[in-house]
């Protein structure tokens, strides 16, 4: 029997022989972790576990009724002295009752596994995005640094141009503009360095690792252009998404539950034994020398009240429609969903290219300003400006990376393949 641990089991077997089928990666070591340590996660199986469970006492007979009754004084029977009677009653339901209910509970307990799958694939998805965020944030530091040595670097041209002590209140007052510029660098470094603090104070917490535990990010994201547009977002697409798994198995089990519900207006019928003691009664009176008797008991139970009967047909009939309307509402958001996915992504790889486009036209420009700026031709506002620029398309060209590895993401979340399963 494949139990619980099992699955987690084959589930850590796969993490570890995982092969990317594509460019996208995701913290596979982390979501191990959390797959083992995360309460939500745990709680969820403890769930599905317990459904397990409900398939044995679903396809179990009613427990049998016991009775038994004590005559104070004795009843004088012709026998001898009755003193005491006991019974027990099983009763069984019609032909096939258990069977179907066991059905149910069982498409139920596999209903809360896909439910399991949802929120391990959900909380995966979680980390895979504040795992991105934490490198964005990373890269966002090596940016600010990177332009922080250009602008210092600068400070040689600016002496240069105001060489000879000339024009002195123009070279104070580029070397202020400068000092305001390193500083506003510097402000916007201490802010995004508290916010990567409590990403990965939050991304741990998650992974159910120690709070202070150390992160690591790759040097860079490859690229995912060249998305899979070609997918139609049918149901053949979903197949393995645990959302319409679990809508399809609620389908069904609500089937069974219509059949259910017709059995149970069938009559159940009753088996049973009495026992009852007799003491030795008065010879005089005519009693006999007493004895024990065994009586063989049926019972049969009567569904005389129609109105009851067929409401309980047709409340299974309206469940199985409902159950039947939630699935297709499940595939309808996952189109949805789908469709929505590819027109982002075909958004974000356009500008991509237009974003890499300006940062070659506005390199360039930087180049020819940097120069006009050495022989006195244009002033260090309009180099401050240019590199304003120049930060701004490196931050726009990494939040685009970050976004398409989400979006391809979240699609793998919908089709429930790669590091989701």
């Amino acid at each position: 029997m494949i139990t619980a641990r099992h699955i987690i089991i084959l589930i850590g077997l796969t993490f570890i022989s995982y092969q990317l089928l594509h460019a996208q990666v995701y913290p596979e070591k982390y979501l191990q972790q959390a797959l083992e340590n995360n309460p939500g996660l745990q709680a969820q199986q403890k769930v599905w576990e317990a459904a397990q469970q409900q398939v044995n006492t679903s396809g179990a007979l009613p427990d049998p009724t016991l009775t038994a009754g004590f005559f104070t004084p004795p009843m004088e029977r012709l026998m001898g002295n009755q003193w005491f009677d006991v019974g027990v009653m099983q009763m069984f339901p019609w032909f096939g009752t258990l069977g179907k209910q066991r059905s149910v509970a069982e498409k139920m307990a596999e209903s809360q596994y896909q439910q399991f799958r949802d929120e391990r694939n959900r909380l995966f998805m979680d980390m895979t995005r504040l795992w991105l965020e934490i490198y964005r944030k990373e890269q966002e530091l090596k940016i600010i640094e990177y332009y922080k040595e250009i602008l210092k670097a600068r400070e040689d041209i600016i002496y240069t141009r105001y060489e000879a002590g000339q024009q002195g209140s123009g070279l104070a007052l580029d070397i202020y503009r400068l000092e305001i510029q390193l500083a506003e660098l510097k402000n916007r470094s201490e802010k995004i360095h508290d916010e990567l603090i409590a990403l990965k104070e939050s991304f741990n917490i998650m992974a159910g690792r120690e709070i202070q535990a150390s992160i690591n990010t790759p040097d860079s994201l490859p690229d995912v252009s060249g998305l899979e547009h070609e997918i139609k977002p049918d149901a053949e697409t979903f197949a393995s998404n645990p959302r319409y798994m679990k809508g399809m198995l609620e389908t069904e089990a609500a089937e069974a539950m219509q059949e259910v519900s017709r059995l149970k207006t069938r009559p159940m019928l009753g088996l049973g034994l009495q026992y009852s003691y007799f003491a030795p009664g008065e010879a005089a009176m005519g009693q006999m020398d007493g004895g024990h008797m065994i009586m063989p008991m049926v019972s049969v139970s009567l569904p005389i009240f129609s109105r009851k009967n067929q409401a309980t047909r047709q409340q299974g009939e309206l469940m199985a429609d409902a159950a039947q309307f939630r699935e297709k509402n499940v595939l309808n958001t996952l189109q949805t969903q789908w469709t929505q996915l590819q027109a982002k992504i075909s958004n974000l790889q356009r500008d991509e290219n237009f974003y890499s486009h300006q940062l070659d036209i506005t390199q360039k420009t930087w180049e020819l300003i940097l120069n006009a700026y050495a022989s006195g031709d244009e002033g260090f506002d309009e180099l401050l400006r240019i590199q304003d620029q120049l930060l701004s398309l490196e931050w726009r060209i990494l939040e685009n990376q970050i976004n398409q590895h989400l979006a391809r993401a979240e699609m793998d979340l919908l089709m429930a393949r790669n590091i989701f399963e």
